[in-house]
């Protein structure tokens, strides 16, 4: 007989949050009637917050494939939301940055963002959300480290 899996792990709370924000995330964005769909408004975030940087970076950011993210990024653009230029370290690749225009929006979806967090917060106390903000800090670094040395090396570090 086969043991049950445990949904209370912190991988898979970790998913389940993640899973939940951004649906959160995504319901905010439509309701708002910004002009933008969510994918657009997850890519512009990231882009704010990253860039400038590559479209295959940005792919990679928010999970979306090659051309999902050029189709984005073309409506962004279209917009004056984004501007892409030529990456000068290597010419074949495009670098992604936000424009002046998108500031009003960022201000909105900042807004939105604080909105969702609220709600995932609820009533813990401020003390101990910093504590977890903390620990989720070290985990991402945790994975980042570990990425990084397998990228580098070819192998996961232990």
């Amino acid at each position: 007989m086969h043991q049950p899996i445990d949904s209370d792990t912190s991988s898979f709370l970790l998913l389940d949050i993640a899973r939940l924000l951004r649906a959160e995330f995504e319901s905010r964005v439509d309701d708002a009637a910004l002009g933008i769909t969510p994918s657009e408004a997850r890519t512009l975030a990231n882009v704010a917050r990253f860039g400038p940087l590559r479209q295959n970076d940005l792919a990679d950011l928010t999970g979306l494939g090659a051309m999902s993210v050029t189709s984005v990024l073309d409506n962004l653009e279209a917009a004056g939301m984004v501007r892409r230029s030529v990456d000068p370290k290597d010419r074949r690749a495009k670098l992604v940055q936000v424009t002046e225009k998108a500031t009003p929006l960022l201000a909105k979806l900042r807004a939105i963002g604080n909105e969702v967090r609220a709600v995932t917060r609820g009533d813990i106390p401020a003390d101990d959300w910093q504590s977890f903000r903390g620990m989720l800090k070290t985990a991402r670094d945790n994975h980042l480290t570990a990425y990084r040395n397998k990228r580098t090396t070819g192998a996961v570090s232990t």
